[in-house]
């Protein structure tokens, strides 16, 4: 009976100091989003106080943000996909749209290649960040997904003659969200 109680009690220590980590560093705000943190370096999933943690990059250092929502990612069905927009200096940038390929249902975190990253590809392009001008740039990350509502009617002009046309209603949930500062020579 006392190995019992002993084990438990290290069972609970060891699940709450696991989840002390996450939490420390996630944030979900009071519409449900939550935050992204980001780095210079790869930041591994729970090892995020191993990674200098910072809000501000210039165009030389590479740029990752691991990206934490409230729950589960959860199944995108039908139509529905996943997206990442970047928006600089307050205009959409780019999207880019996933599948649960990409992030899995059971996910609660992921990790976005923002910028110049060396280990794998960086998820946004040089076209998004080729006509940037010198200076320095507010750069607002969101990740989201869409969630079909119901169904719609749309008019369709046919040339001769207007068509009702069935249409999906989709709503962007935002998961997370954050910003950082660019500064481009």
């Amino acid at each position: 009976m006392k190995f019992a109680i002993v084990l438990t009690t290290a069972l609970v220590t060891l699940a709450s100091s696991s989840y002390g980590a996450d939490s420390k560093f996630k944030k979900i705000n009071k519409d449900g989003t939550a935050n992204m943190v980001f780095s210079d370096t790869n930041i591994k999933k729970g090892a995020e106080n191993r990674s200098t943690l910072k809000t501000k990059f210039d165009d030389t250092e590479s740029i990752y943000a691991r990206a934490y929502f409230s729950s589960k990612f959860g199944q995108l069905k039908g139509e529905e996909e996943g997206f990442i927009d970047i928006w600089i200096d307050g205009s959409h940038a780019k999207r880019l749209n996933f599948t649960n390929k990409d992030i899995s249902a059971d996910k609660d975190q992921t990790l976005i290649y923002v910028y110049n990253t060396k280990d794998y590809p960086a998820d946004f392009k040089d076209d998004v960040w080729e006509n940037l001008t010198s200076g320095e740039h507010k750069i607002h990350l969101v990740v989201g997904k869409t969630k079909f509502m119901r169904e719609g009617v749309s008019v369709e002009d046919q040339g001769d003659r207007l068509a009702l046309k069935r249409d999906d209603v989709h709503k962007a949930v935002y998961l997370s969200d954050a910003t950082f500062t660019f500064l481009k020579h």
